[in-house]
Order: C-alpha cells, then sequence, then structure tokens
C-alpha cells in the first residue's frame, strides 16, 4: 500500500474507532453520570479526547514499526503478540492518566478509586482488542490486494516476455536463417539436420510454455539455453562460442523463466558474431549469483533497440521482492549479473 493511502486509512480507521472508544472509557469511568447532560457528556470526552488523541498517535507509530520490524505475513502471530502487549502497557498508562486528571479537577464528581481504575482498565482492554482485530484485518486486505496486483503484474510481465521472444523467433529473418541451416544440413549431415529439428522444437515448446510459471528452476534454463545455443551454433559456427560453468548445487534455484534467452539473444543482436571475431558469451555462478558476460564487439550499424529485454528482466526481479540486477557495460565486456533465488520447496 502505497504512504498515501495507508495515511488515509489510518485517519478513517481513527474516525471509526475513537468515538466509540471515547464513549466506552468514559462510561465505565463514570456510569450514568456521563449521560446524564449533554454538558457533562462534552466535558468528559473533551477531557478524555485530549489524551486519547495523543496516545492514539502514538499507537499508530508503534504500529507502523511494528510493520517494519515485521513485514512478513509470517510473522504476523509474533507482531500481534508484542504489539497488543505493548498496547497494553498503554492503555494502563492512559487509563491511569485519565483518572488522576479527572480526580485531580474533581470533574464531573469522579474519585480515584481501584474498583474505577480497574472498570476503565478492562474497558480499555476491551476496546483495544477490537480496535486492534479491525486494524490488523485492514492490513490483510490490504497484503491481499497488494499480492494480488503484483501476481497480475508479473504475469503480465511474463506474457510480454514470451510474446517478444516468440514474436523474435518467428519473424521471417530467424526463420530464413534457421530454415538455411536446416537445408545445408539435411544435405551433408542428415543426422545433424534431424537434432537441429528436434532442439527447435524443444526451443518452441519451452517459449509456448514459459508463461505457466513465475519461476523456473536453472536447471531448466539451463536445459533449454543448450538447445537455443545449438540453433545459433549452427547458424554461426564457430563464430559463437558459449562457455557454461555452473555449480550443481546451484541449478536448483530460482530465476524467472526466459532469463537466459534474452540475455543471450539480446548478446547476439548487438554484437560482431563471425569465425574471424567469435562472441563468447560465458555463463556461471558465483556467490548464489548467475552472471551472464559476453566480450563487446559492437557493430558498426548500431542495432535499433528499445531494450525491453533488459527492462523486463528488471521488472520481473522488482515485482519478486528480489532487486539487485546489476548491469555493466565496460570498453570490452557487457556483463549482467542476477541474483538466484532459494528453492524452499
Amino acid at each position: 500500500m502505497q504512504p498515501d493511502s495507508r495515511k488515509k486509512t489510518d485517519i478513517l480507521l481513527m474516525v471509526a474507532l475513537m468515538p466509540p472508544t471515547l464513549i466506552a472509557l468514559n462510561y465505565f469511568m463514570l456510569g450514568g453520570v456521563y449521560f446524564s447532560s449533554f454538558k457533562n457528556f462534552c466535558i468528559a470526552s473533551a477531557v478524555s479526547l485530549s489524551v486519547l488523541l495523543g496516545v492514539w498517535i502514538a499507537q499508530g507509530m508503534l504500529a507502523k514499526k511494528m510493520l517494519q520490524l515485521f513485514p512478513s505475513h509470517r510473522d504476523t502471530v509474533k507482531r500481534v503478540a508484542i504489539f497488543y502487549s505493548l498496547n497494553l502497557a498503554i492503555v494502563a498508562l492512559t487509563v491511569t492518566l485519565i483518572c488522576w486528571i479527572f480526580d485531580l479537577f474533581n470533574i464531573l464528581g469522579f474519585r480515584f478509586t481501584a474498583e474505577a481504575w480497574t472498570r476503565c482498565l478492562i474497558a480499555g482492554g476491551i476496546c483495544t482488542i477490537v480496535n486492534q482485530a479491525v486494524y490488523e484485518t485492514e492490513i490483510s486486505f490490504g497484503r491481499i490486494k497488494a499480492s494480488q496486483l503484483e501476481a497480475e503484474q508479473l504475469k503480465k510481465a511474463q506474457l510480454q516476455t514470451q510474446f517478444d521472444s516468440l514474436k523474435e523467433q518467428v519473424n521471417p529473418h530467424f526463420l530464413f536463417n534457421s530454415l538455411n541451416s536446416l537445408l545445408s544440413l539435411i544435405a551433408i549431415d542428415p543426422n545433424k539436420a534431424e537434432e537441429f529439428v528436434e532442439e527447435m522444437s524443444s526451443v518452441y515448446r519451452y517459449l509456448l510454455r514459459s508463461n505457466e510459471e513465475q519461476l523456473t528452476t536453472l536447471q531448466k534454463e539451463l536445459e533449454f539455453i543448450e538447445s537455443y545455443n545449438l540453433l545459433l551454433k549452427t547458424r554461426f559456427s564457430s563464430g559463437f562460442q558459449p562457455v557454461i560453468r555452473v555449480e550443481e548445487k546451484m541449478k536448483e534455484y530460482l530465476l524467472p523463466p526466459m532469463t537466459l534467452q534474452l540475455l543471450v539473444e539480446n548478446a547476439v543482436k548487438h554484437n560482431i558474431v563471425d569465425p574471424d571475431t567469435p562472441l563468447t558469451v560465458q555463463i556461471y555462478t558465483q556467490d548464489e549469483k548467475l552472471v551472464v558476460i559476453n566480450n563487446l564487439q559492437k557493430k558498426n550499424k548500431a542495432v535499433v533497440s528499445n531494450k525491453i529485454g533488459l527492462s523486463n528482466i528488471i521488472q520481473k526481479y522488482n515485482l519478486l521482492k528480489c532487486a539487485g540486477v546489476e548491469i555493466k557495460e565496460t570498453v570490452n565486456e557487457f556483463s549482467v549479473v542476477l541474483p538466484l533465488i532459494k528453492n524452499t520447496k
């Protein structure tokens, strides 16, 4: 929830919950005297309100701090327990202060006794439980709405990635080059031509299925990129040289699907790929991160690019609350460092 929206919600909650809290506390403290006249009602309410407003603000600040310390929904029980315990202490002090003020200034004949203090404390405790229940319910609904929105945004980003990737692969230029490569292989190496068709089929199958999951394992991404690399190696021969060095233990880590394909495609699109000046794309893991790096040999004619691929990757990581994508370009190299997400299943 945005800060402005959160502030408006807090004000609405205060407007809705403050009056019944004020009335309950005064009635338990003063009894029927509170409602005996409009004057009595206004005097008692004004005195109590002056104290409760300050307390309410303090409780709001405390609630905000608790959300910062325990932001996850898994910490709800711990946060509520701590928040409620602190709130009870605040309520006890508040009730004591209000009773003392009423007794000190002899407001409506009130006398500070153990019985009166206990009644007020019970009323304050009940109001605190009700108010906190309402607050926690509102927080839960807010989180559900935020989660649904983020899920929709992530789904949209995945569909956009799939569409962009599929559009790139089925455009006439790609099909022409692929069919040309296949035609040459059929003539000189039928077995390799059959392998080429199988790998091409794997590429399209993965592209079509990639929108079914928000995350995929690094193992699956590597299997896909092996097929994709074979198509590129068939097309560019020794001009394209992929190097993959991934630790076995990292293969079960997660990342958004199609990430590697976008980065390899980006490298091929913007650089010269030739046997005399081969393009080397390295993929390796380091400190629970995936590094994709290629030597930089930009084409003489600049390639038109809207950088959707890289933006899409960054957007996905942001939606997954896993920011930290690093993009670096030097005179000789272009690199992208991606955080890998631990698989908890």
